[in-house]
């Protein structure tokens, strides 16, 4: 329910690639630090165990809680806890121990946690658990991949596409007794970043990650509609976005005259954009007449909206709040605003169905978390439609106005999506071509 009230929309696939009885190591990648873990534990259904660095488990009571409780094994890495190396021994012993009996672990073997559209290098640390359960307890291990794609795991109200890959086992019956060599373990943590890269968005770059956002913002909705693409369809969007991360690669190396052509033409309309106070989406949707409909339904939700405000924004700002005082490290903080929303809304609930049992409704208070859940939703989904009004009313002032600056951007879109349209057909001819050189070899 916490995982549904703060992602706007978020999907599963792959669920049938989840081994029901065999020994599992789910891999992920690490965009989100403390998010990361309970997004990916949820999606897959069986009691997991997690590798955690040792300084975020700690010692004492917390190191007992995080362990016990919370199923988390230490690891401890050089580069932080360099003195306590010699204790993973037993972190891997415990994880061999765990696999042995038929149990789950979750490992993000890129070994750190930072907000990029890209998959690092893994660790071979995944491979070695992997090879040492086997040998110690002559079981097969599945290793199955998950990649967690955010638009923005920061964000409130963002979404998440959670992919689970097919099971990767190391070895067959017969070969659980072999013993791979230092070379064997790296091609197999290869082939296990292969999968995991195929199943998340990779810009390998920071600058083509920016122009991956601007042609993202620009043209997806455009695409989307021209392929029917609906708003709940995340598979489809994501394989969208992957074809725009390779095209993006390939005119950086095949066509970079074109590729500069297109950039400069991106810009040229994003400062238009900027200088107008405008967004490409207002563009895009641009109606020159009011549409009484819309009008109506704000006037009828109005007291729904005013219900979910009351209802909820004392935690809503208290969440929210919390959670820039505790930390100011950008890759925490969803996942600090998520776990003070999932405490202080919880408590906030409970504290007024109680109230209003005591004084009121008796038991029927028990159904009102429920009222100021879904009021609290709709809150949320009304504010943005007020402010995408706000910004279609100032477009129509500023169309009223200045008709000549909306027509002059509106021209500099109409090019720039008949250039990136260009640019498809010649990518997917491309394709094409690779596709048939290759059938023709093999």
């Amino acid at each position: 329910m916490t995982i549904f009230g703060y992602f706007r929309k978020w999907s599963i696939t792959g669920k049938e690639n989840i081994p029901e009885n065999d020994p599992v190591i789910f891999v992920a990648n690490h965009p989100s630090a403390f998010m990361d873990p309970i997004v990916a534990a949820a999606s897959v259904k069986r009691p997991v165990y997690f590798l955690a660095a040792g300084e975020y488990v700690g010692k004492g009571i917390q190191g007992w809680f995080f362990q016990r409780m919370l199923h988390m094994i230490p690891i401890f890495r050089p580069s932080t806890r360099p003195g306590e190396t010699h204790k993973n021994q037993d972190s891997f012993k415990r994880c061999h121990e765990h696999l042995g009996k038929g149990g789950t672990l979750i490992i993000f073997p890129e070994g750190v946690s930072l907000t990029e559209r890209k998959l690092k290098s893994l660790k071979t640390g995944t491979v070695r658990i992997a090879i040492g359960a086997e040998k110690e307890y002559n079981r097969s291990v599945a290793i199955v991949p998950i990649g967690l794609n955010y638009s923005d795991p920061h964000s409130f109200r963002s979404d998440l596409l959670i992919q689970i890959g097919k099971p990767f086992y190391l070895s067959n019956e017969d070969e659980l007794q072999q013993t791979c060599n230092t070379e064997e373990i790296k091609e197999l943590t290869l082939e296990l970043e292969n999968r995991l890269r195929s199943l998340v968005l990779h810009l390998p770059t920071p600058g083509t990650e920016k122009v991956f956002e601007k042609l993202d913002a620009i043209f997806t909705r455009d695409l989307k509609n021209e392929l029917n693409i609906t708003f709940s369809d995340q598979v489809s969007e994501f394989e969208l976005q992957k074809g725009f991360s390779d095209a993006i690669l390939y005119f950086q190396q095949e066509k970079p005259e074109l590729y500069t052509i297109t950039l400069d033409q991106m810009e040229a309309y994003e400062n238009a954009l900027t200088q107008a106070d405008l967004i490409d989406k207002d563009i895009a949707g641009l109606s020159d007449q009011l549409k009484y409909r819309r009008v109506w339904s704000f006037l009828l939700g109005l007291p729904f909206f005013i219900l979910g405000v009351i209802n909820n924004v004392i935690p809503y700002k208290a969440s929210g709040w919390l959670a820039r005082k505790l930390t100011s490290d950008r890759t925490f903080a969803g996942s600090f605003v998520l776990a003070m929303g999932l405490g202080l809304f919880s408590i906030w609930y409970i504290g007024i169905s109680i109230l209003l049992g005591s004084v009121l409704f008796g038991w029927w208070a028990l159904l009102y978390p429920i009222l100021m859940y879904a009021t609290g939703i709709y809150a949320l989904i009304y504010l943005t439609a007020a402010k995408q009004s706000k910004r279609r009313i100032h477009l129509r002032q500023i169309a009223k106005q200045q008709p000549e600056l909306i027509e002059d951007i509106k021209e500099k879109r109409n090019a720039l999506i008949t250039l990136f349209k260009g640019c498809q057909e010649d990518y997917l001819k491309s394709q094409e071509a690779k596709l048939t050189l290759e059938e023709t070899v093999s």
